[in-house]
């Protein structure tokens, strides 16, 4: 099976980093982006079948970096894990159009579930190399 790849964009460089080595050893193909403009400009290489995403990030937030994403027809449909230090329901003005939520903090495992959810979710999207 075709190997899963994740654009991680986190703005807290040790966040990022164990998030980043979680995924990797769970067998996911992960690029890292520290803001939304850096995630926007990582996107064609990286390709991404999942978007995992901070909310509150300095330039462009994770709100603004979803609503870009879903403008564009190839992303359109692309399955987002938005992750928060604030509770989902401070997030609703915004009207993020994302598929799974997780509250920071959170437990390694459970963003390995969410993660893994929202993939086995997603039609046509193939399964980390290491669980082929």
């Amino acid at each position: 099976m075709s190997e899963v790849r994740i654009l991680l964009v986190e703005d807290e460089f040790s966040s990022a980093e164990v998030l980043a080595l979680l995924l990797a050893d769970a067998g996911y193909h992960v690029t890292v982006a520290a803001d939304g403009r850096q995630a926007l400009s990582r996107l064609e290489d990286a390709a991404p079948d999942l978007l995992v995403t901070d909310f509150m990030m300095p330039g462009m937030n994770g709100a603004e970096l979803v609503k870009a994403l879903r403008a564009t027809p190839r992303y359109a449909d692309l399955p987002v894990l938005l992750i928060s230090g604030a509770p989902e329901s401070a997030l609703r003005p915004y009207k993020v159009p994302y598929q799974a939520f997780l509250r920071k903090p959170f437990a390694l495992d459970e963003f390995l579930r969410a993660v893994a959810n929202l993939r086995d979710a997603a039609p046509g999207r193939g399964r980390p190399a290491t669980q082929a």
